[in-house]
């Protein structure tokens, strides 16, 4: 799955969680324990699973110019 998404998810359980002690009042027992261990999880779920965009490719190309690409009189 793309690391993007998981970024994503992660970060959303971790403001939920974060927002859940402002929003509950008075914060149950437990709380603390379950949800930090759930954004702990999800955290490493982004880098263990999270795959990472392929970046652009290298190589020769026909409308590059030097450094970036190949020269014109070293092309065959």
């Amino acid at each position: 799955m793309p690391r993007t998404y998981l970024s994503f998810i992660a970060l959303a359980l971790s403001i939920l969680y974060g927002a859940g002690f402002a929003a509950l009042d008075p914060t149950p027992n437990g709380y603390a324990a379950v949800g930090g261990a759930l954004v702990a999880i999800t955290w490493i779920a982004v880098g263990v699973f999270g795959k990472d965009d392929p970046g652009p490719r290298a190589g020769p190309t026909e409308d590059a110019i030097p450094p970036f690409g190949t020269p014109p009189e070293d092309r065959r």
